[in-house]
């Protein structure tokens, strides 16, 4: 694998990217204008589970980042998909540049693209939206960086398995918000019935929002979430693995759209 071919394939998506920013920037913009909607009813929620310091947004900011973060995933789907509409994947692959280093240079730009958005949110909320979290700053960006791998590898499996973009992105759609809901994006877990409580351990969401609410409202560090540390790195390494294995065994076609 050569760094220089995995350079230009980053370097030609982040132009491309960038030459069309207007989805990612409402991804942005969408979760910061429904929070403020959502927060009041959220602080009267998490008074009465005893947190009495809180302001509603230690629960409605990771909420509403983790739920777009998800939607972001299309972007990654459409960036591989885009290549079998142009008639450029199979050209790609017989010049110097091999598959591998075709995917991985798409990895680092999908991975960049869900870290971004995702800190962007966290960020402008702590400015426009008083969301101020009182555990470790340290341990929130870990989380950030760990659960944004795991939606990159989730993206490039849908990709990897998809037979078409219709098919891939609708599966995005639907997993995405099944996945941000189950996981307590819309509303905290310990409201759900048994059986939704015992299926969420099974959701990349539900790790990375208990992470998140231990740090904002617990106190919480490294220390406090080693278990979600864990298991999210778990689950973006097997995300990693059927990626490979669906690129090895159904790989993109020309045409594909």
């Amino acid at each position: 694998m050569k760094i220089k071919q995995i350079r230009a394939i980053i370097k030609l998506n982040i132009v491309l990217r960038l030459s069309d920013p207007a989805v990612s920037i409402i991804l942005i913009i969408v979760p910061l204008i429904m929070a403020p909607f959502m927060i009041p009813a959220a602080k009267i929620q998490l008074i009465a589970q005893g947190y009495l310091h809180a302001n509603g947004s230690e629960q409605v900011i990771p909420g509403l980042a983790v739920l777009f973060s998800f939607f972001s995933i299309q972007l990654i789907i459409q960036m591989f998909f885009d290549e079998t509409t142009w008639n450029t994947w199979n050209r790609q692959q017989v010049s110097a540049t091999s598959l591998s280093e075709i995917i991985a240079g798409k990895v680092v730009v999908a991975y960049t693209i869900q870290l971004l958005q995702l800190s962007v949110v966290i960020l402008l909320s702590s400015w426009l939206l008083k969301f101020k979290p009182n555990g470790s700053c340290l341990a929130f960006i870990i989380i950030i960086i760990e659960f944004s791998a795991v939606l990159t590898f989730f993206g490039t499996l849908l990709v990897s398995w998809g037979k078409s973009a219709d098919i891939a992105l609708s599966l995005s759609n639907l997993l995405g918000i099944l996945m941000a809901g189950l996981g307590g994006s819309l509303s905290p877990t310990s409201t759900f019935p048994n059986w939704a409580k015992s299926l969420a351990k099974f959701d990349p969401a539900y790790w990375a929002l208990t992470a998140f609410k231990k740090i904002s409202l617990e106190h919480g560090g490294l220390a406090s979430i080693n278990k979600n540390l864990i298991i999210l790195l778990i689950m973006a390494i097997l995300f990693a693995i059927f990626t490979l294995i669906g690129f090895y065994y159904t790989p993109l076609k020309e045409g594909n759209d």
